[in-house]
């Protein structure tokens, strides 16, 4: 059994968010991190990525990155909302395939 590409089927999947213009990527959150996602900027820092695959937001100011408190709280929202949805249309019953 190859591990690593076990463990890369099952890690979040990224998908396509478009907001004002741009496109952010967006996934459920991991099982390390679903305990971390307590409020909204918690949950964007750790469920927003670039094209790369690397964070776009944080929790303060840091080069290379958005400090999250810094944007509308409406656009937070909108981007929170749209992760939340990708949760709610998870149902792990319906992905696990039956052997």
């Amino acid at each position: 059994m190859n591990l690593m590409e076990l463990k890369k089927k099952l890690q979040p999947e990224l998908k396509p968010f478009e907001i004002e213009g741009f496109t952010l990527y967006i996934h459920r959150p991991s099982g390390r991190d679903f305990a971390s996602c307590t409020d909204v900027a918690n949950t964007l820092i750790l469920c927003v990525k670039d094209e790369n695959g690397d964070p776009i937001f944080s929790g303060e100011d840091i080069d290379g990155r958005i400090n999250v408190n810094s944007i509308d709280y409406v656009m937070q929202g909108k981007i929170y909302q749209a992760i939340i949805q990708l949760v709610s249309d998870s149902n792990p019953v319906d992905e696990v395939e039956k052997k």
